[in-house]
C-alpha cells in the first residue's frame, strides 16, 4: 500500500497543470455516459445542450451526455421518473404537479435555468396590458399545458371575472394558425415558441403583444434540470458534475451564441438558423438573465418564492396536496456562483 501511495504521489507531481486542473480529461476511463431528455424537440431553445458537446464542457467534467428530444415537459418528467433517462430539462410547474400526484416517484429539481415563467397571453395588433383588456375577446387555450392550468388561479388572484371573455379550446398545433386567421383574438402560450412561429409566418415583433403570467402574480421558474431520485442517491458525484456542466453550457452559449446555434444546426439541418438564434437570444435575455440571475447567478432558489408559486399551482391544477419544496427540490447540487454567473 505504501509503495502504491508513493507511486501515486510521484505520478501526481509529474502531472501537467492541465491534467491536475482537468482530472476527468486526464482519466479518460472515468467518463460517465448519461442520457438527458430535453423539454421539447431539438431547436434553439435547448441549443446549449449541444454546444456543451462541441466545446468540451461535458468531456472536461468526465461526462458523455446524450440529449434527446421529447414531446414536452410531461413526457420528459415521466421518462426521468421511470429511470429511462437519469436527467431531463422540464418545466418546474409541471414537476410540482407530478410531485403532488406521485410523491414517492417524483424526480428532483436540482438547477432552475429559466428564472421567468414563459407563459403569456399573446395577441397580434391588440394591446393587452392587463386582464381587463380581455373583456369581450375570444381567448384560445390548450387543454393540458401548464399556462392553461394555472390561468384560473390567476384570474381569481387578480379578481377578474372569467365570464368577461370567451374561451375556445384549441389544438396546440393549430393555436398559432387560428390566431393568424383571426379565429381567436389572443392565446395562452409560451413566449419563445409562439413568438417565433408567428415571425416565421410574417408577423412583425412590434405587432405582438405579451402579458406575462409573472406580471399577474405567478413568479416561478421555468425550465429546470431534473434528476431521477434514486439515480441521485446512487451517483451523487455524477449529478454534481452534470449540474456544473448544464450551468456552464448556458453561460458559454450566452457568450458564444453563433457557436451554440451552429451546434444545434449540426443535428437538425432543417431548422432556420436565423429563427433559432433569435429564439435562443430571447430565452437568454428575457427568461434567464433577470435581475435576480444577474445578481445571484443561474439557479438561485428562494424558498418563499417557491412556496407562493406552489400554492397557486395547487389551486390552478386542482392538486390533491400541496407538496413541500423539499419533496421536489434538492439544493445539494447547485454549482458555485462562478459556474452559474451568466452576467
Amino acid at each position: 500500500m505504501s509503495r502504491l501511495m508513493h507511486i501515486s504521489r510521484r505520478t501526481l507531481l509529474k502531472a501537467s497543470p492541465l491534467a491536475i486542473a482537468m482530472p476527468y480529461v486526464a482519466r479518460a476511463q472515468a467518463v460517465d455516459q448519461v442520457k438527458m431528455s430535453l423539454e421539447f424537440r431539438i431547436y434553439g431553445g435547448n441549443a446549449p445542450s449541444f454546444l456543451a458537446i462541441e466545446n468540451g464542457i461535458y468531456k472536461n467534467l468526465g461526462l458523455d451526455v446524450i440529449p434527446e428530444g421529447s414531446s414536452g415537459s410531461g413526457e420528459c418528467i415521466t421518462r426521468v421518473a421511470a429511470g429511462v433517462y437519469p436527467f431531463g430539462l422540464a418545466d418546474a410547474s409541471a414537476l410540482v404537479e407530478f410531485a403532488s400526484r406521485n410523491p414517492d416517484a417524483s424526480p428532483q429539481l436540482i438547477l432552475p435555468i429559466f428564472d421567468v415563467f414563459p407563459a403569456v397571453i399573446l395577441s397580434i395588433h391588440k394591446k393587452i396590458k392587463s386582464l381587463v383588456d380581455l373583456k369581450g375577446l375570444k381567448l384560445g387555450t390548450g387543454t393540458s399545458d401548464a399556462g392553461v392550468k394555472i390561468f384560473p388561479a390567476l384570474l381569481a388572484l387578480n379578481k377578474t371575472d372569467p365570464n368577461s371573455f370567451s374561451r375556445t379550446t384549441v389544438d396546440i398545433k393549430l393555436r398559432d394558425t387560428m390566431l393568424l386567421a383571426g379565429k381567436v383574438d389572443a392565446v395562452i402560450a409560451f413566449d419563445y415558441t409562439a413568438i417565433f412561429n408567428l415571425i416565421d409566418n410574417g408577423v412583425k415583433m412590434d405587432d405582438i403583444s405579451l402579458l406575462y403570467f409573472s406580471d399577474l402574480g405567478f413568479n416561478f421558474f421555468g425550465n429546470s434540470l431534473i434528476v431521477n431520485k434514486d439515480y441521485a442517491q446512487r451517483n451523487p458525484d455524477v449529478v454534481r458534475r452534470m449540474a456544473i456542466a448544464v450551468a456552464r453550457s448556458w453561460v458559454a452559449a450566452s457568450k458564444n451564441r453563433d457557436a451554440a446555434i451552429a451546434a444545434v444546426m449540426k443535428r437538425e439541418k432543417l431548422l432556420n438558423a436565423k429563427t433559432e438564434l433569435a429564439r435562443m437570444n430571447w430565452v437568454i435575455d428575457k427568461l434567464i438573465r433577470s435581475n435576480n440571475v444577474r445578481k445571484n447567478g443561474i439557479g438561485n432558489i428562494d424558498d418563499d418564492r417557491v412556496n407562493k408559486a406552489v400554492a397557486l399551482i395547487k389551486e390552478g391544477f386542482n392538486l390533491p396536496t400541496m407538496p413541500l419544496a423539499s419533496s421536489f427540490i434538492d439544493k445539494r447540487f447547485i454549482p458555485s456562483f462562478e459556474d452559474r454567473n451568466i452576467g
